[in-house]
């Protein structure tokens, strides 16, 4: 009947969320630049490729899909949040080389704090009829993770160690 699950607080919920599908968000206030150039996963990493207007990377996008592979860290401007999983989504219009949401060692996700959504019904919604009419578009929730080796969780086994969504 349409009465889904709602949140006072999206942000909290959606951090809450993503905190458990072993990624990170982070609040920043202030100018977003600076903010950003203080997170110890942009001062940790050499080859950065940004495809943020407010902030430039050292390394320009690749051509070949493949060579996302070299790159320390990949900033890549989302679309919107689900506060239910912490789950965020992409489009192809941002970033032409999917491979580079899989490759890169680290991903960093800017979303508008206006963006989050309370569960992937509200998504949908939002998304409209979109969905499928402008190429490839994902939702991802953390970095990758599996456990099938050894029933042990491990991050990182096959794409970004770490993912982080920063909501400015």
């Amino acid at each position: 009947d349409g009465s889904w699950v709602e949140y006072p607080e999206l942000q909290a919920q959606f951090c809450a969320a993503l905190g458990r599908a072993a990624g990170s968000a982070l609040v920043l206030e202030g100018e977003l630049g600076a903010s950003l150039r203080e997170l110890p996963v942009v001062q940790q990493s050499r080859r950065i490729c940004s495809l943020l207007p407010a902030f430039a990377g050292n390394v320009a996008p690749p051509s070949a899909p493949h060579d996302y592979r070299d790159i320390d860290l990949l900033l890549v401007p989302a679309e919107l949040g689900v506060a239910e999983s912490g789950a965020v989504w992409l489009q192809e219009r941002v970033l032409p080389a999917r491979s580079g949401l899989f490759l890169t060692q680290h991903l960093l996700l800017l979303l508008p704090r206006g963006a989050l959504v309370p569960h992937l019904h509200a998504a949908y919604q939002r998304l409209g009829s979109r969905i499928g009419q402008s190429g490839y578009g994902c939702f991802i929730c953390g970095p990758s993770k599996t456990a099938d080796i050894e029933q042990a969780l491990v991050v990182g086994a096959h794409g970004p160690r770490s993912l982080t969504v920063v909501l400015a």
